[in-house]
């Protein structure tokens, strides 16, 4: 499949290596490398990344109650950081019940997510207007300054679509790839998570679940709409002209770094 990395155990697991920018420059491949949650990978994978890849960081945008029992693995030599892009403040903590989400019901995640406005198409644009967005995106560009030269970076979240695919949209942004190919990827989750969304329907329609809480479901859990990434986009643009000019003035990556960082991931 078009962008795939061979981890086995590791949903939505692609790279960013390959795409064209408008300066005739090309994405360094392996280098750049974003998927879903580690919660299961297993020691093959593992040895993957750090033969293949020679990984040096993992970057978890994962809320801490989404982390709970289900932390990242500690390999030797690779750097793990946290990097909470919603943060728990920034939700009415009423809409945040005190439990462990990871034993809930499907049908009570889809309406707590629903709760939390996990289901508007303007969620992404409140991921990057909040503080604690901005303050995980600019980090994300910090340990890609800082990361070792010829070893991968790799970013996750739960299912690896919204969190993932917004830094991968600031980053394919920054290094000069066209809008439209970058919409592409963002779409990308769909084909890679097809199984998983069709069996999430399956289930749902066994329980008698309606076609409206089947399509929310699936959105929640592993697909992606355009529409999200689309006004995110849009919305960038208003406000400072550029996806480019929110990264300078939001998160505070200064001309020199983005030329760092350009030289750095594209030949």
């Amino acid at each position: 499949m078009k962008q795939s990395i061979p981890l086995k155990s590791v949903a939505n697991a692609r790279e960013l290596g390959g795409y064209f920018t408008t300066d005739g420059k090309t994405v360094r491949s392996g280098i750049l490398l974003r998927t879903g949650n580690l919660n299961n990978i297993t020691a093959e994978d593992i040895q993957t990344l750090k033969d293949q890849y020679r990984l040096s960081d993992i970057i978890d945008f994962r809320m801490e109650m989404e982390m709970s029992g289900y932390e990242d693995p500690v390999i030797g030599g690779v750097t793990n950081t946290h990097l909470d892009v919603i943060g728990d403040l920034e939700f009415d903590q009423q809409q945040i019940p005190d439990i462990d989400i990871n034993k809930l019901d499907i049908i009570q995640l889809v309406k707590m997510s629903e709760q939390m406005g996990m289901l508007d198409d303007k969620m992404y644009i409140g991921f990057l207007s909040a503080d604690s967005g901005k303050k995980a995106y600019s980090q994300f560009f910090r340990i890609l300054l800082a990361a070792e030269p010829d070893r991968a970076v790799l970013w996750h979240c739960t299912s690896g679509k919204d969190r993932t695919g917004l830094a991968a949209m600031l980053l394919l942004s920054l290094l000069g790839v066209e809008e439209s190919v970058i919409m592409e990827d963002y779409m990308l989750t769909n084909e890679y998570n097809a199984p998983r969304i069709e069996g999430t329907k399956k289930y749902l329609k066994s329980r008698g679940c309606d076609e409206a809480l089947t399509e929310k479901a699936a959105l929640v859990f592993d697909a992606v709409d355009r529409r999200f990434m689309e006004n995110a986009i849009a919305f960038l643009k208003e406000k400072y002209g550029s996806v480019l000019g929110y990264i300078r003035s939001e998160l505070n990556i200064s001309e020199r770094e983005i030329v760092l960082l350009k030289d750095k991931y594209t030949d």
